[in-house]
């Protein structure tokens, strides 16, 4: 048997942040938390930005943890986090400022900027990208209009996770997975789209070759290890956008396999070994974001658990003391009054979201929900039903759809909402892992490692480590009832 070493996922989402240590025998992979902690993003007189730096301390603590705990097995460790955000860095390696927070309204107006240089049909031509405000080339946009002293003096972008590994490592680079997300990247390619660049008036010099997930980037630096305790850990990269990382870690027994990532956002969609591009999958908004080993991850974000966690927010501020376990038993007990377009403009950025659903019923002609209950029922039943009409349009351009839908991510533990998902798509969800975008983290350190050798090797031992639950669709007509009337109010 395998001497069994412990790697370490460093995973950010865009509400909270973990060190995972995986364990690895050489057949299973064995998760443990060492480190959880809150990443919310901070409010400052310029916008919104994310505290790069806090989040830099909080993973040195939970290495600091892990190393407490794990000690000489320890040998890895990789960062995912999501997408689009980056920093700007000189040529001394300095960041030039906190990064911009994706949900800041610095990007409003800057699609209609872009697609006046060129047409939307030929931007996606080119990468393959849903239109979403909040992509790189917007926020870049922006950045030349409002600071364009700091574009200036970068030397390079780095991606999030690329930010986080050069703070680790003292290594720059930017992984393709991430920079897939930009709407910047040759679609289905490693290369950057340059000539797209320069049209947008952006410094190509910014960019530089993309890296691969499951690549030796170094060893921790010495101040982390002082900081830590650990020793210099082999640092690699991993799918480092987390949805890279979530979908490496579904495990699947087939080929291109359909997937829901469910967490802040829902990233629902299909592992294919090739870009999905026409008119009708622009005319959707369907992404064609990379993988590891050449994969295609089409999918369309939703917004997710993003409408809930806001509505908590302000309940919280009320003085309402609801955790999320006990929203769901509302809701279970409680009717939809009404049904919500979950990618509604109104519901995009920080704000009061039960006033904004209370506005939101009042626009469409509906009952506006009148306990946390309902809300919770309104924003689950309209996230499923949401699921089954991409789920249907995937169908009309992929007829050997699977009959299985994976739901990975925090989002799998809300069985409430997974067997409405069953419900709503007419097809079987299993449920699971929860931290699969930890696991595919360390799979792909363990790619990088060669202990490992292909994503199929990787996914058979994550069937082997990690029993999923298993939801069978029913009631058909009650739910085609509801998706008809669904389809209607959101089209």
């Amino acid at each position: 048997m395998a001497t069994p070493t412990t790697h370490l996922a460093i995973d950010l989402g865009a509400g909270s942040g973990r060190v995972m240590a995986g364990h690895f025998d050489g057949t299973t992979l064995k998760l443990e938390e060492a480190h959880r902690f809150d990443n919310a993003g901070v409010h400052l007189p310029t916008g919104w930005h994310w505290n790069a730096t806090q989040l830099f301390c909080d993973i040195t603590s939970g290495l600091a943890r892990a190393h407490a705990a794990h000690g000489s097995r320890l040998t890895s460790l990789a960062v995912d986090t999501w997408g689009v955000d980056y920093g700007l860095v000189d040529r001394r390696g300095r960041l030039l400022g906190l990064p911009w927070m994706y949900r800041d309204g610095r990007t409003d107006g800057m699609i209609e900027a872009a697609t006046k240089v060129l047409p939307r049909e030929d931007l996606y031509r080119r990468t393959g990208i849903q239109f979403m405000p909040f992509n790189t080339l917007f926020q870049l946009l922006a950045e030349k209009r409002d600071s364009p002293e700091a574009l200036a003096a970068a030397d390079e972008l780095l991606f999030m996770p690329d930010l986080l590994t050069y703070w680790l490592s003292g290594e720059r680079m930017q992984e393709r997975t991430i920079a897939s997300t930009s709407q910047l990247l040759k679609v289905g390619s490693a290369e950057w789209d340059l000539d797209l660049i320069e049209k947008m008036g952006l410094p190509p010099g910014i960019f530089r070759p993309t890296s691969e997930p499951g690549t030796l980037v170094g060893r921790l630096l010495p101040e982390v290890c002082t900081g830590s305790g650990c020793d210099a850990l082999q640092v690699t990269t991993c799918g480092s956008h987390d949805t890279a990382s979530a979908v490496a870690g579904v495990p699947s027994a087939i080929a291109q396999p359909l997937f829901l990532s469910s967490g802040t956002w829902s990233l629902l969609g299909r592992e294919l070994n090739e870009p999905l591009v026409s008119q009708a999958t622009h005319d959707a908004g369907f992404s064609n974001e990379q993988g590891w080993q050449g994969t295609t991850r089409f999918l369309k974000n939703v917004a997710g658990m993003w409408l809930l966690q806001e509505c908590k927010r302000k309940w919280d501020s009320d003085g309402l003391d609801l955790d999320f376990e006990t929203l769901v038993r509302e809701a279970e007990a409680a009717s939809a009054p009404l049904w919500i377009n979950p990618d509604a403009e109104a519901f995009a950025k920080p704000c009061d979201m039960p006033a904004a659903i209370r506005a939101y019923a009042a626009e469409t002609g509906q009952p506006a929900p009148s306990t946390p209950g309902e809300f919770t029922r309104a924003i689950l039943e309209s996230l499923a039903l949401r699921y089954g009409g991409l789920i249907a349009q995937m169908r009309t351009w992929m007829p050997d759809l699977p009959d299985t839908l994976h739901i990975v991510g925090g989002g799998s533990r809300n069985a409430l909402l997974n067997q409405m998902t069953a419900d709503a798509t007419g097809l079987r969800v299993m449920a699971g892992p929860v931290e699969a975008t930890a696991a595919g983290n360390i799979l792909t350190q363990l790619l990088a490692l060669g202990k490992i050798s292909s994503l199929e090797q990787g996914r058979e031992i994550l069937r082997s480590s990690f029993q999923p639950r298993v939801f069978v669709p029913g009631n058909p007509e009650i739910w085609a009832e509801k998706a008809g009337c669904f389809a209607a109010l959101v089209r």
